[in-house]
């Protein structure tokens, strides 16, 4: 009987140590970010910095694959990306994949839809049925939807008379879904209409377009500003196009991201990138440490928005802030190419 209990003891030690040693928490998680555009994009770096904040503290390796699908919509490189980033899902088999904006849903992780790796994302502008997220055992995330209807008031808050808006987008489908949401937004205030929506492929249509619209409209949504090509077919950097702007254009301008207004466009109630990011990271805290399963955990969005204007551009515009919407701001006082 004793040689039977030391056997038993023996066999129950090994188990429970495999168990330990196989238990994350003590030998350290391992997580793959997959950005969809580039770790300088100050996007991108708000949202991983609010993503690890929430496991600070704890053992965690992180690997980045940056697809860079902002500053280059070459499918030929996209795809070299992707296959880097499906490398080390095989060879490195995280414990988590954190991915963020929709290009890196579209072009890789609605390929692992169902598989075995727990998948968060943030920032995503489509409806998350496009990726087949909708029910999936294995995805959750945080839904990037944007502060249209503050954003408008805002703009009307600088500019009383704002009624007529027209929109500008590229060829991105991401503005889909950003389109459709403006369209029932708008419903929302009865004096203000979207005048056209106009789909940019080069720079020198966008500034045609623009040019156009001085004496045809009271503002402008900038929205589409990044796949928009040169004479030789190459990306031009969005930060030329919104310079052209702050230098030839005479309409108030509006967006819903603080990037924008850092280069010159007028305002915007912004989607915090920090909170995405912190809400991901919650929600994979949750899998990781928790075991809870990512279907049990709903998408969810992100309500409060960070009301900022560029001073800068409303002075040039010739628009005076009272000082109560001062208080209530984010103000930016220059451009970022001044810096």
């Amino acid at each position: 009987m004793l040689k039977w209990l030391t056997i038993a003891c023996f066999f129950s030690i090994l188990f429970n140590t495999a168990e330990i040693n196989a238990d994350p928490q003590k030998s350290g998680f391992r997580i793959l970010h997959v950005m969809s555009y580039h770790a300088f994009w100050k996007w991108n770096r708000e949202q991983f910095q609010g993503f690890k904040s929430v496991f600070a503290g704890l053992d965690v390796e992180y690997k980045v694959v940056e697809l860079d699908t902002k500053r280059n919509s070459n499918p030929v490189e996209i795809e070299k990306k992707v296959e880097q980033a499906k490398r080390i899902i095989d060879e490195w088999n995280p414990h988590l994949i954190y991915a963020n904006d929709d290009n890196a849903q579209k072009y890789l992780i609605q390929d692992y839809v169902g598989s075995d790796y727990p998948i968060v994302f943030s920032a995503v502008n489509r409806d998350p049925s496009e990726y087949n997220f909708v029910g999936a055992d294995n995805v959750t995330g945080v839904m990037e939807y944007e502060h249209i209807v503050p954003t408008i008031r805002l703009l009307r808050q600088l500019v009383p008379d704002v009624k007529r808006i027209s929109v500008i987008v590229d060829a991105d489908p991401t503005w889909k879904g950003v389109m459709g949401r403006m369209r029932s937004s708008v419903r929302q205030i009865p004096d203000v209409e979207i005048t056209d929506w106009t789909l940019v492929q080069t720079l020198q249509q966008f500034q045609d377009k623009v040019m156009q619209l001085q004496d045809r409209v009271d503002a402008i949504a900038m929205l589409g500003v990044f796949n928009i090509k040169d004479e030789n077919g190459e990306d031009v950097d969005y930060e030329k196009i919104q310079r052209w702007v702050v230098e030839n254009s005479n309409l108030p301008d509006f967006s819903f991201w603080q990037t924008r207004v850092e280069r010159g466009t007028l305002c915007a109630v912004a989607v915090s990138g920090y909170q995405q990011g912190f809400m991901a990271g919650k929600m994979a805290k949750k899998i990781l440490l928790d075991g809870v399963s990512p279907r049990e955990i709903p998408i969810q969005t992100r309500t409060e928005g960070v009301p900022m204007i560029n001073l800068m551009r409303a002075r040039e515009l010739g628009i005076k802030p009272n000082v109560n919407l001062l208080l209530s701001i984010d103000a930016i006082t220059d451009y970022t190419w001044e810096h």
